[in-house]
């Protein structure tokens, strides 16, 4: 095996030291020993670990995918079952019980789709909405990259139909009918439909049964057609070799996720090109760990480890802190950062631009203290410092080492634009609360975000964000613990 030098395993070294963010537990994965790194298991573990930074977005993509393609997939993931090329509508807000994806929303309903575009075309029905209706079909391709929308920002409220077109079609369109392309044959429509409180779910349920995607070669339709579900079977067939080494899961998923999402050229290069040293042929689509020694087999389950502790430490300060707040201008177009676009699908799936929505990141104090649901803290936005947004903002709550929304007695999981009840000071000024016991006297918990008992972090969302926070003209204000 040659020795090579890349670039993320400089990342390793800097951040060789740096502690992970929460405990171990279903998302954060235990530190392999590397104290005794050397030789085939050194090598093997630098390229493994290049691998697993680089592949793991479509690993992850084909993983949902697969996922939601199951019969009981509502009872495993929390979301409706849907088959390739079919929609999944969520009919009510996220709650503590779901914990597929990490730093999930509770302001918007979804409605999704795992699409393969191999075959033709798929296109995409909107209804008309009302004018202060928020809603935004996001489409993000395997990598995580957003490569266009479909909703109130940038289509606008009126009816519409988008072709979404595989690289490879070279078939012609009905006339008037807008083309979107899609970098690769598979893709992701995310949809999200904003919910004015709790009595709105209603109407945006309407909206959703207003939303459906037709196979080019069935439309127009005015209605959804049935989904191919034998070719839908096809595409998510999957099934590790029974023989296959402990630790090693993920690079065979790797091969098999390759074969339908492949390495950008001349881009993906360097990653690619180095696969076959860690057991990869085929032209990356199989891998056969037959060909590795212990110690590189060794060296690659190690790997996957310190990869996802790489994640996990990312997560925590990339992009750019604004008192205790992280967000980052790329969001959702992470190109070639292959470590955030791993984090990305591993914390933040699915994730809109920041010309869509912003999101902040919070994980300290103002003493730079992470946050623990054992102290108190408070979060005040002052009058003329609410967040600027042309549709809505939400603080929503998460458990530090699940991403999951935290139970409660009141079921509150976010607060903001549209909560019910909130009490604003004379001068206009909001004061959030955020502590695991319920505050003390009448309409306390009025504004209250309720906190778990141990780690947690929070996450700051403008929907249709002006251009405050990206000039500098307007930022968060910090979060500052309360009880001594």
């Amino acid at each position: 095996m040659k020795r090579k030098k890349l670039a993320i395993a400089a990342v390793m070294l800097a951040l060789f030291t740096a502690p992970p963010i929460a405990s171990a537990d279903d998302r954060t994965l235990p530190l392999p020993d590397l104290s005794g790194l050397q030789g085939e298991e050194a090598q093997a573990f630098y390229l493994a670990l290049d691998a697993v930074i680089w592949g793991y977005p479509v690993v992850f993509f084909e993983d949902l995918m697969r996922g939601r393609a199951t019969p009981d997939a509502e009872e495993k993931t929390g979301n409706p079952g849907s088959q390739v090329n079919e929609l999944a509508r969520v009919r009510q807000l996220r709650g503590p019980e779901y914990t597929q994806i990490a730093t999930p929303n509770n302001d918007t309903l979804y409605i999704q789709s795992f699409m393969d575009l191999s075959n033709e075309p798929m296109v995409l029905s909107v209804p008309e909405v009302e004018d202060d209706r928020y809603y935004a079909i996001q489409l993000w391709d395997p990598n995580g990259d957003t490569f266009d929308y479909v909703g109130t920002l940038t289509t606008g409220t009126d009816a519409g139909a988008y072709a979404l077109v595989g690289p490879n079609w070279t078939g012609t369109l009905p006339d008037g009918l807008p083309r979107i392309d899609s970098p690769y044959d598979n893709a992701v429509y995310w949809g999200r439909i904003g919910v004015k409180g709790p009595g709105d779910v209603a109407r945006a349920n309407e909206i959703q049964d207003g939303m459906w995607i037709t196979p080019l070669s069935a439309y127009p339709s005015d209605s959804e057609v049935p989904v191919d579900a034998a070719f839908s079977q096809a595409r998510v067939a999957y099934a590790p070799p029974t023989d296959l080494p402990d630790g090693l899961l993920f690079y065979d998923k790797l091969a098999h996720a390759l074969q339908f999402t492949p390495p950008k050229p001349q881009q993906d290069a360097v990653f690619a090109d180095s696969l076959a040293q860690i057991g990869f042929t085929d032209g990356n689509t199989r891998f056969d760990p037959t060909m590795l020694s212990d110690a590189e087999r060794s060296g690659l389950a190690k790997a996957y480890l310190f990869a996802n502790h790489l994640m996990d430490v990312n997560a925590a300060i990339t992009g750019e802190e604004v008192n205790g707040w992280r967000w980052s201008r790329t969001s959702g177009i992470m190109g070639t950062d292959y470590l955030f676009r791993a984090t990305w699908a591993k914390w933040f799936t699915g994730g809109n631009r920041p010309d869509e929505a912003i999101y902040m990141d919070g994980r300290i104090d103002t003493d730079g203290a992470a946050f623990d649901g054992a102290n108190s803290y408070t979060l005040r936005f002052d009058g003329d410092a609410l967040p600027g947004v042309s549709a809505f903002w939400s603080l929503s709550m998460y458990d530090a080492g699940t991403g999951a929304f935290v139970a409660n007695p009141i079921d509150r999981y976010s607060i903001g634009t549209y909560t019910p009840g909130l009490v604003y000071d004379d001068d206009g000024s909001l004061t959030i609360t955020i502590q695991n016991a319920a505050p003390e006297g009448d309409g306390a918990t009025s504004n209250w975000l309720p906190a778990p008992e141990g780690g947690f972090y929070m996450n700051l969302r403008l929907y249709g964000p002006d251009d405050g926070l990206a000039t500098g003209t307007w930022a968060p204000p910090a979060v500052a613990r309360s009880n001594p």
